[in-house]
């Protein structure tokens, strides 16, 4: 009796462990018995709360950063990761023989900028600055930049318009959303950083950033610790309840990440 209770301990844990490996991941789906993983206060973490529903409080762990939901995945914490596209595309490009993306999108997103309910001025200030890159190219051109190479910019060739005349803007940011939002060494780049930059500019405001972990964001704003919230934040009618949007200025997808067919976590 007792070899035969081992023996079900054993082809348990192997059937599991054959699991974890991801051979029979190929839709969103197969994540209802998966561990996943998502950035905590995203709208990951809630794509995946409903997936998962009653099992989420065993299934679902959530991270400070999109850094570390990758890595938990590499490392077999978690046998899938649910998040935004652009971040995605660059881990999996750093690491194709290790990660995939499942074809089948979750969800189609837009970014805009966050400002305190009521800040009409600058939230209107922002408005036309972002029109005007839009239409002068310069948005585009800044994104077709990161997403060809993150580190195609240091942050000493952000201008940051020090001591312009109008003050400062005070940008709270994440840090661990590339192409969006990186940290290198003590400043920092991205599609999101050097939007701000940009818009700083029309604004004749020097830029000043504060990295907050992406679910302090909401509260760091709406209490005037910053000016403004810019982190790849996905609008949608929950946060219009206690944010202020600017107008988009990028369309995006929720997507899952597994590990690919032929890799083992390490």
């Amino acid at each position: 009796m007792k070899k035969f209770v081992v023996t079900l301990m054993l082809l348990a844990l192997t059937a599991g462990m054959c699991f974890a490996d991801g051979l029979n991941i190929s839709k969103p789906d197969d994540f209802i018995n998966l561990k996943i993983g998502t950035q905590r206060g995203t709208i990951a973490e809630g794509i995946a709360k409903k997936m998962l529903g009653d099992k989420a409080k065993d299934q679902l762990i959530t991270y400070e950063k999109a850094t570390d939901v990758i890595q938990a995945l590499k490392v077999g914490k978690i046998q899938g990761a649910i998040m935004d596209e652009a971040p995605a595309l660059q881990f999996v490009k750093n690491a194709p023989e290790q990660l995939k993306i499942l074809p089948e999108a979750l969800t189609v997103e837009q970014y805009a900028i966050g400002f305190k309910q009521g800040n009409k001025e600058l939230l209107e200030a922002v408005n036309n600055a972002l029109a005007e890159i839009k239409a002068d190219g310069s948005l585009e051109a800044i994104m077709l930049k990161y997403k060809e190479d993150p580190t195609a910019a240091k942050p000493e060739d952000i201008d940051l318009h020090v001591g312009a005349k109008n003050g400062k803007l005070y940008l709270g940011t994440e840090s661990g959303f590339p192409p969006y939002d990186i940290k290198v060494g003590d400043g920092y780049t991205g599609i999101d950083i050097e939007m701000c930059a940009l818009i700083a500019g029309k604004l004749e405001r020097e830029l000043v950033i504060i990295a907050y972990p992406f679910d302090s964001l909401f509260m760091a704003v709406n209490s005037g610790k910053v000016d403004m919230i810019c982190a790849g934040i996905t609008v949608n009618e929950e946060r219009k309840m206690f944010t202020d949007f600017s107008e988009p200025y990028e369309d995006a997808k929720q997507v899952a990440v597994v590990l690919t067919k032929d890799y083992k976590a390490e």
